[in-house]
């Protein structure tokens, strides 16, 4: 039996309809309620928090789980990437109030130890030592956008779709990091004793997600 993790959320819907576009027994995600595991034929799907899908292929619990580009980003496993799906693209973005905008467009110094809230503190990191800033950063969980408004941070590192939640809380985007997109990942252990079956499954999925708009 071949395990797909997919995550819950806002690509959920989907994940789950590029697996039943794939062909695969995968009826029961159309009306998932509150389970959590399901099983049609050879496969068994399991519904998971985004952060914590690349656990579950990591430690081999799922062979294969969908997990959007930020997740991959965030947890830095080591796990196989089959497949950019092209599906829930978004952006990772540092934003903040319109005045601070001058900050980033000057000398990387002028961004030193400012206050940077975030869900995602690995990227943040990486990001801002990459151009040789030290910054403090600030692990939040959620409400994000409220940070700079409530005098807790300069600016945020987060996910941006449309921007409408930016531009509710007054803050613009100040600097583009990475592109997101969801992808089709694998664990190592899974690739090297479970290959066709794994290539199968990317095959069909990759097929259907060039006919699918």
């Amino acid at each position: 039996m071949l395990t797909i993790a997919l995550p819950t959320g806002r690509v959920f819907s989907e994940a789950a309809e590029l697996l039943a576009a794939a062909g695969l027994p995968a009826s029961s995600l159309a009306s998932p309620g509150r389970k959590l595991v399901f099983e049609e034929e050879n496969f068994r799907y399991i519904l998971a928090k985004p952060s914590d899908v690349p656990l579950y292929v990591s430690y081999g619990t799922a062979d294969l789980a969908f997990a959007g580009g930020d997740v991959l980003q965030e947890s830095a496993l080591p796990l196989v990437e089959l497949l950019d799906t092209g599906r829930g693209r978004c952006s990772v973005v540092v934003a903040g109030p319109a005045p601070l905008a001058e900050r980033f467009r000057g000398h990387v110094s002028e961004r030193m130890w400012l206050k940077v809230a975030t869900k995602y503190p690995r990227i943040a990191d990486n990001h801002f030592s990459s151009k040789g800033a030290q910054v403090d950063i600030i692990h939040l969980h959620g409400s994000i956008e409220l940070a700079p408004k409530l005098g807790l941070s300069d600016c945020i590192l987060d996910i941006v779709q449309t921007g409408s939640t930016l531009k509710a809380n007054h803050l613009e985007v100040l600097e583009h990091v990475s592109d997101v997109s969801l992808r089709l990942v694998a664990s190592k252990k899974s690739v090297a004793l479970r290959w066709n079956e794994i290539r199968a499954v990317s095959r069909a999925i990759r097929r259907c997600g060039e006919v699918l708009p």
